[in-house]
């Protein structure tokens, strides 16, 4: 499946860029997060939980940067595995980052997923509506952070 968003940030790029690098601002802006930790300078351990129609799922994600062009493009790779019912998945994203001004920053995503067991199964529609729910609480948790910080 693939997926492509978008959202406006009201903050400069080069906020952002950095925003995207802090493990516990993404802990807090992305909904499910339990956990976030830096393993080294390109990789991650994430611990999230996520409920898509019926099932639940608490997954152990591995997050590894696999090209940055700062501040402007991230790209990474990530596989995960949930302990309970045997759903796991791999994805690949890309993140860009526009100027729209000197205060707001355009960012549009590009994710590839592939999805493996009983989630695997519930159809594309109920992920896509799933993802554009996260989406859209990414968004507004980041937009949030930065009205509440002064850059």
């Amino acid at each position: 499946m693939e997926f492509e968003k978008a959202a406006l940030i009201k903050a400069p790029i080069e906020k952002v860029w950095q925003a995207l690098f802090n493990p516990e601002l993404m802990r807090l802006c992305v909904s499910g997060t339990e956990s976030v930790e830096r393993l080294n300078e390109t990789e991650y351990l994430v611990q999230a939980r996520v409920k898509v129609s019926f099932i639940s799922a608490r997954f152990k994600v591995r997050v590894k940067v696999i090209e940055t062009r700062p501040p402007s493009y991230i790209r990474t790779e990530s596989a995960g595995e949930d302990s309970g019912f045997a759903n796991s998945f791999k994805q690949s994203s890309e993140v860009f980052l526009f100027s729209t001004d000197a205060d707001t920053t355009e960012m549009r995503v590009r994710v590839n997923v592939r999805i493996f067991g009983r989630l695997g199964v519930i159809g594309f529609n109920v992920i896509e509506t799933k993802m554009d729910q996260l989406w859209a609480e990414f968004g507004e948790n980041l937009s949030r952070h930065f009205a509440l910080k002064s850059y």
